[in-house]
């Protein structure tokens, strides 16, 4: 007799998207290029302390927020690096990450990611999947 194999999928809807961005800035002249380039307001929150198990001691990150009133989105860009780790160990080679949150439409965000990295100084800013993020409780701490 032929044995049924039932898979289950499980689909989370994710109210966000995350960014990632290579570039040699620091963080604060990195959201200084974009406020000027692209008309943005990012401004620096409190820095994002994370307690890493494997390494049994506290992470820093730095954190720059701008809400966009018209459409309703927050963009957050988190250093991806801190002096004992990553935010994302997953994501290693990139720099920092710009999660945005809200209702996203792709165009835009194709828009976007084509802006930022035209830049100065961001050699690359691409889509991160999320699938292979095995902490995302951490993009969801704010």
């Amino acid at each position: 007799m032929a044995r049924k194999i039932h898979k289950l999928s499980a689909s989370i809807d994710e109210n966000y998207c995350l960014l990632g961005i290579a570039s040699d800035l620091p963080d604060y002249k990195l959201c200084w290029l974009i406020n000027n380039e692209l008309e943005t307001n990012f401004e620096r929150l409190d820095n994002l302390e994370l307690y890493h198990k494997k390494l049994d001691e506290p992470q820093t990150f730095s954190i720059f927020q701008h809400n966009d009133e018209e459409s309703l989105l927050t963009y957050r860009i988190i250093k991806n690096r801190s002096e004992n780790g990553f935010f994302l160990e997953e994501v290693k080679n990139l720099d920092f990450l710009l999660h945005i949150q809200g209702e996203i439409f792709p165009d835009e965000i194709t828009a976007f990611m084509k802006r930022v990295s035209g830049l100065p100084d961001i050699r690359l800013c691409i889509p991160v999947d999320l699938r292979k993020i095995r902490e995302k409780f951490r993009l969801e701490l704010w």
